[in-house]
């Protein structure tokens, strides 16, 4: 493996260890989103937890096939506008503030969203690497299978968890 796609690899994995620390009823994040309807929350969780998952998957696909670089920049940013809609108060506005260590843990998916971006769409990327990278990874279907009830378990653990229940 190259040094590019490595560095592509460590930050879908840090960056989904980031984000995994800042599930509502987590670690870090302890905001009240109870004032949003419970359907603007699942989606907006579903949104994370497909970034997530599928940031997982992605680093799979390039580490093994050096694919899917495109979509890792497109994750790369993901990262970065999620956090700084919150940083920036534009959503989700809660009435509590945002913890010291949250708002770190954000600052820090910002950078490692930005250079995701840049690594995955650097000019030293080779004629070879763009011809594979509109292939799409596939996946086993029981894994699939795990990964959707997986998604799903942390979907409804964090819509209810920053519902307060």
């Amino acid at each position: 493996m190259n040094v590019r796609r490595l560095v592509v690899v460590v930050l879908l994995v840090a960056s989904t260890v980031n984000l995994a620390l800042m599930v509502p009823g987590g670690f870090v994040e302890t905001r009240d989103f109870s004032a949003y309807p419970a359907f603007v929350l699942a989606a907006f969780n579903a949104l994370l937890t497909v970034l997530g998952l599928g940031s997982l998957v992605l680093a799979v696909a390039v580490a093994r096939k050096g694919r899917g670089h495109g979509l890792s920049a497109l994750a790369g940013l993901v990262f970065a506008g999620v956090y700084l809609l919150d940083l920036g108060a534009v959503f989700p506005v809660t009435p509590s503030p945002m913890s010291a260590l949250l708002s770190a843990l954000e600052w820090l998916g910002v950078g490692l969203g930005v250079a995701l971006a840049v690594a995955s769409i650097g000019p030293a990327r080779s004629a070879s690497m763009r011809a594979v990278d509109g292939r799409a990874a596939s996946l086993p279907w029981p894994l699939g299978a795990a990964l959707a009830l997986l998604a799903l378990a942390i979907v409804v653990f964090a819509t209810r968890a920053a519902m307060g229940g």
